[in-house]
């Protein structure tokens, strides 16, 4: 590299860099790739690695950044594997024979059961000894890395892994997710019409 070209580099840190650092870091935090983040930057691949070994501003930012969403997608991940309720709320609005209406509040209590393949997505990364499989493979490239990606894309796509162990090979008779309902009624507005075909709500 020449020293036109370095004293030009360290004008970008100035200019496109060090000014948005806090969007940095939300970038970071939505998820956005180092290529995607260089695109906003307006700068090349390799002046960013460059600038993260330089600047250890920039380096914490996106460190610290990048492991709340890893921490989110993780969360999520193995909450998936252990299966998790959650409640479906409704607005209902009704009208009587008298042409009133009322609104109701629906609530459904409902289970998501355990996902075998988030199951042995997060067997396979947090115990290899035990469940990785019998191919090792290091990723440690920027090519292995992207292979990695859609490997995992592919298998949160397919209903069954192949895996040496039942726990995958059940998810074709797993029994449809259970639904417990509670419903429960909330508040309940009348209306009525006017003269002049307007609703007007009764006191």
């Amino acid at each position: 590299m020449t020293m036109g070209t370095r004293a030009k580099n360290n004008t970008k840190w100035l200019t496109n860099v060090f000014p948005r650092l806090s969007e940095i870091r939300d970038w970071c935090m939505d998820g956005k790739t180092n290529e995607e983040m260089c695109v906003l930057l307006d700068i090349c691949p390799d002046s960013w690695y460059r600038y993260l070994k330089e600047h250890s501003e920039l380096n914490d930012i996106v460190t610290a950044g990048k492991s709340v969403i890893d921490n989110r997608v993780e969360n999520a991940v193995l909450k998936t594997a252990l299966g998790f309720e959650y409640e479906e709320i409704k607005t209902i609005i009704e009208e009587d024979r008298n042409g009133k209406k009322r609104t109701r509040i629906e609530k459904t209590k409902k289970y998501m059961p355990p996902n075998p393949t988030a199951q042995a997505f997060w067997l396979k990364n947090r115990k290899k000894d035990e469940w990785g499989d019998r191919k090792e493979i290091v990723f440690d490239t920027k090519a292995q890395e992207e292979e990695r990606k859609m490997q995992f894309l592919q298998m949160i796509k397919e209903e069954i892994v192949d895996a040496d162990y039942s726990i995958v090979e059940e998810a074709a008779t797993l029994p449809d997710p259970e639904v417990i309902e509670e419903t429960e009624e909330g508040f309940i507005d009348d209306f009525e019409e006017d003269g002049f075909g307007n609703e007007t709500s009764e006191a």
